[in-house]
């Protein structure tokens, strides 16, 4: 079934150009302004499952160990927000527009396998993604809005706050508006969002994303066991002296290098993207001193609600 927009069925094929989506679903357009406006929460690590680029992760209000999903940073990416309404169950996706279809389709078989089974109805929220001067965001919420309208099941998309619809002019500069998003699991409120921690191990996973960005789109928490998951891969191959030299870019050239959007980029950006290869630097050898024997990391919630790690054999 394509994806259906306040009872009607997208159809076949996306519009375009992407703004006249707008005018053949006012009420999506009226609803994805409502949620624009709210004013964003910033969120602290107490009970945070956080997602990251070319992450997804989905839970339910049974798991009391989860209080919030959440992720930012998207300015070109797009935040994708599942949930089953019977049960709760709720995936969220952060999406660059490589691997859309695999994040997507994994998204879609957790809730299935979360809900399961299926008694309400599945709704989507999509938000990120600006006017940008290289319509970079418009390719991102085209490939997202097909893939999910290609979903065998019927998906009702209830918020679209993406591309020109989440743009602020500030001077002659498009910024905007919404770059990451929360979702308590308890209300199953959805609101802009913006978080004071990402982990656990957030410069690790950065690092994978960057060695497996062709390849992986990594569900990050294994619903079953209560865990963040790391599986293990190697970058032992990375040249140090080269690492060691792209910490010392400038921020501008930092900026210029690696993003699709040097101007709108969030305060934490550069710390990230530094922080990626100073754990590379710390690790050189990830299979002896963070994944020894090539076992997994996993993580849980300690009794104040922030991520530990809890060694490298998969609880009973």
């Amino acid at each position: 079934m394509p994806l259906i927009i306040y009872g009607k069925p997208l159809g076949s094929t996306i519009p375009k150009p992407f703004r006249e989506l707008w005018e053949i679903c006012p009420k999506l357009k009226e609803a994805s302004e409502r949620l624009r406006e709210i004013p964003t929460r910033e969120l602290n690590p107490k009970g945070l499952l956080y997602v990251g680029q070319n992450e997804f992760a989905g839970t339910s209000p049974t798991d009391d160990s989860i209080s919030y999903l959440g992720t930012d940073s998207a300015t070109t990416c797009h935040i994708a927000v599942l949930t089953e309404t019977g049960s709760g169950a709720t995936c969220i996706g952060h999406f660059d527009g490589s691997l859309t279809s695999k994040g997507v389709h994994g998204m879609l078989q957790t809730i299935l396998d979360i809900a399961d089974p299926i008694v309400g109805r599945l709704e989507l929220t999509l938000a990120g993604g600006f006017s940008d001067s290289r319509n970079l965001s418009v390719k991102v919420s085209e490939h997202l809005l097909s893939e999910f309208n290609k979903v065998p099941l019927d998906i009702h998309l209830m918020y679209a706050v993406i591309t020109d619809l989440n743009t602020v002019m500030k001077g002659d500069i498009a910024f905007p508006v919404i770059l990451g998003l929360g979702v308590d699991m308890k209300t199953r409120e959805i609101f802009p969002a913006t978080f004071t921690d990402r982990g656990p191990d957030y410069p690790l996973r950065n690092v994978q994303r960057t060695c497996n960005w062709r390849v992986f789109f990594p569900c990050i928490y294994d619903f079953k066991i209560r865990r963040v998951v790391i599986n293990s891969f190697d970058y032992s191959n990375w040249d140090l002296s080269m690492v060691q030299k792209i910490i010392q870019l400038s921020d501008e050239e930092i900026l210029q290098q690696n993003s699709t959007s040097p101007e709108q980029e969030p305060p934490n950006f550069l710390e990230d993207f530094r922080n990626m290869f100073r754990f590379v630097l710390d690790h050189p050898d990830p299979l002896v001193s963070v994944f020894p024997n090539g076992l997994p990391r996993y993580y849980k919630q300690s009794s104040d609600g922030r991520w530990v790690f809890d060694g490298h054999t998969c609880p009973s």
